[in-house]
């Protein structure tokens, strides 16, 4: 069976859009929604980067399998907050989920070179190392703030 075949549309004749009737349809659109950071999205990031430089210091100062327990808090810190930003409109999706992974992993290795070759810095310098992780958690917070 062939279909039948259909023609061009049919135009219809409508009153003129003016100009001023166009702002008014463009103003009635809604406005999109904007990203809403409150006390508790600064309490998670806050707390996070705090034990992500304490997990650091305990690594970098010569006890790694110490510092696993404030590591792994951090972490999943960092995850539950973007699980928690992810379920809000107007989020990023697949890759803020990069962001916390690779905090994760940037976060564990101070740990991992602690325990496998027993690597620590003196104190002065290892707030430097200790406070590259919480930095970039920082950093990212930062500039979530500014693109809302």
């Amino acid at each position: 069976m062939t279909e039948p075949e259909q023609g061009p549309p049919a135009t219809t004749k409508g009153p003129d859009l003016t100009a001023g009737h166009a702002r008014e349809l463009l103003g009635s659109m809604p406005r999109r929604p904007r990203r809403r950071l409150g006390a508790s999205d600064h309490i998670w990031v806050g707390t996070t980067a705090i034990f992500a430089m304490a997990s650091g210091l305990v690594a970098l100062a010569g006890n790694p399998w110490w510092a696993i327990i404030p590591g792994v808090t951090s972490s999943i810190g960092a995850f539950t907050w973007l699980a928690h930003r992810q379920a809000q409109v107007n989020e990023p999706r697949l890759r803020a989920v990069l962001v916390p992974s690779l905090f994760a992993v940037w976060l564990s290795l101070p740990i991992w070179r602690g325990i496998t070759r027993g690597d620590t810095i003196p104190f002065p310098e290892s707030l430097i190392f200790a406070g590259l992780a919480p930095a970039a958690w920082l950093g990212l917070y930062l500039w979530i703030l500014l693109r809302r």
